[in-house]
């Protein structure tokens, strides 16, 4: 297939170039060349997308007809799955994403989150009834009823864009909000063609979803600023989500911040296969490159059988195959762009300035595009930056430990809460050590905990609220309690 790419914003209902004709670059990061252009969405193009959301919210049924939201949604599902294959394409070109990674996590999978959401939005009980009572001002029935919370701004990373824009748009739709979707500047083209797809395949009102691209990786504080927004969702680093709180604050609109993580992938000492735990441990490594925010990149090995666990891993790591994502034999594609490969050889080189040493990999791969190997770290302490902070790169670090305490210990010596493993032959041991763990999400032997319907976010500075699930669904929700007089 060829890939045409996306060069039309979605704003109040119309695809249309910047208002000005303004266009970016966007960069095959396989390759190092330019894959095409995505319109360069000005500030006046985001009034204009604000107020259409504000509009539909305020003045059209959309807020109100949830039969007529599911009927989008199953619409919106039907036009992704028959278009799954132009998805893959724009993914493998803009993101990296190997083949193997589009068929999982990178575009198939995160297509049940419009059926899951379609279907939760026409079954949830949108009315609680709380009876009758006595109250100061005589007998009174009361009920609950929740309603959308408004215009949603969502801000989306490059990592795994049609997951992250689907996981924020579609909850968003179905509690009845309106959308302003800002993809990365990294990964226009995925936004872009859900907001086609919206227009071109459903019955969506204008205004209810708008999609914007920008070159500045600032342009989204135009839309938390804005006093128009009563919900902010957004998922990156840690650092811009402190500064989103703080634009936040002065309207006192509500946060999602899905952010950073150190994960633990915590091997314990009655693994009789270490080989298949390690398996684990290299997984995220191949499928999205290291550049998952839930992966767990710190391996911790009890110091009896640390030096077999790094010979499992570095087995294991060394099958990844890296290479042209459009090739299906390729496991590990790109990473983004050139200043993420610096910042991955960075935090290996500093690193081993601190006393680490490299088992496997540890250098960028010379030849066009984007590419880092592999590598697994070895002798290093928690305490060091290549254990504190989140790397976003194929790196793992592996951390000796003494005794379930010690690692329980180490696991939770993090600003970081967001996800983990663990892995013992005894599963009521592992869970037992998995419940000691702070963190939102948990494996336990290898299970895998994604799905539309598991609430997904983190705890410490891994973020504030969840995403997906019926939490997810209700992130976006707000309670009025009625009273009347019988």
């Amino acid at each position: 297939m060829t890939v045409v790419g996306e060069s039309l914003l979605l704003v109040d209902g119309e695809l249309r170039p910047a208002s000005d004709g303004g266009t970016f670059d966007n960069l095959n990061p396989a390759t190092g060349q330019v894959a095409g252009t995505a319109p360069d969405a000005t500030a006046a193009d985001a009034d204009q997308a604000l107020a259409a959301a504000r509009q539909a919210f305020d003045e059209s049924d959309w807020a109100h007809d949830v039969a007529f939201r599911v009927r989008v949604l199953r619409q919106l599902d039907d036009a992704l799955r028959a278009n799954e294959d132009l998805l893959n394409e724009l993914t493998m070109t803009e993101v990296g994403a190997p083949r193997q990674s589009c068929a999982t996590i990178q575009v198939h999978e995160p297509l049940e989150i419009v059926q899951w959401f379609a279907d939760l939005a026409e079954r949830y009980e949108w009315t609680e009834d709380l009876g009758e009572r006595d109250t100061m001002g005589g007998r009174c029935r009361r009920w609950v009823t929740k309603e959308p919370v408004g215009v949603v701004a969502a801000i989306t990373p490059w990592n795994v864009p049609n997951q992250i824009n689907l996981a924020k748009v579609v909850p968003a739709l179905a509690a009845g909000c309106t959308v302003v979707l800002k993809p990365a500047p990294d990964t226009p083209w995925t936004g872009l063609a859900l907001g086609r797809l919206m227009a071109e395949h459903t019955d969506l009102p204008a205004g209810v979803l708008n999609v914007l691209t920008a070159a500045d990786k600032a342009y989204g504080e135009l839309l938390t600023r804005d006093p128009r927004v009563d919900m902010i969702s957004f998922t990156g680093s840690t650092p811009v989500g402190k500064r989103i709180m703080e634009v936040a604050a002065a309207n006192l609109t509500r946060v999602f911040l899905e952010l950073g993580g150190k994960s633990v992938h915590l091997v314990l000492d009655d693994v009789a296969d270490m080989g298949l735990a390690a398996a684990h441990a290299a997984i995220g490594t191949g499928v999205v490159a290291g550049q998952g925010c839930a992966l767990t990149t710190r391996v911790l090995l009890p110091r009896s059988r640390y030096d077999e666990g790094l010979e499992a891993i570095a087995n294991m790591v060394g099958i990844v195959t890296v290479g042209d994502p459009s090739d299906e034999a390729t496991m590990m594609g790109p990473l983004i762009n050139p200043a993420q490969v610096d910042r991955v050889e960075g935090y290996v080189q500093g690193a081993l300035a601190q006393g680490a040493r490299v088992v496997c990999g540890g250098s960028r791969i010379d030849g066009p595009g984007n590419y880092f190997q592999p590598t697994l770290l070895a002798d290093v302490a928690n305490h060091m930056t290549a254990a504190q902070e989140e790397i976003f790169g194929p790196v793992l670090v592996a951390i000796p430990y003494d005794g379930d305490d010690e690692a329980v210990a180490i696991a939770n010596d993090s600003v970081y809460g967001l996800s983990g493993a663990v892995f013992s032959d005894d599963p009521a041991r592992a869970r037992a050590v998995a419940a000691r763990i702070r963190t939102g999400t948990m494996s336990v032997n290898g299970g895998v905990w994604y799905g539309p319907d598991v609430p997904f976010g983190g705890f410490k500075q891994s973020g504030l609220g969840r995403e997906m699930g019926v939490a997810g669904f209700e992130e976006h929700l707000e309670s009025k309690a009625y009273a009347e007089p019988v």
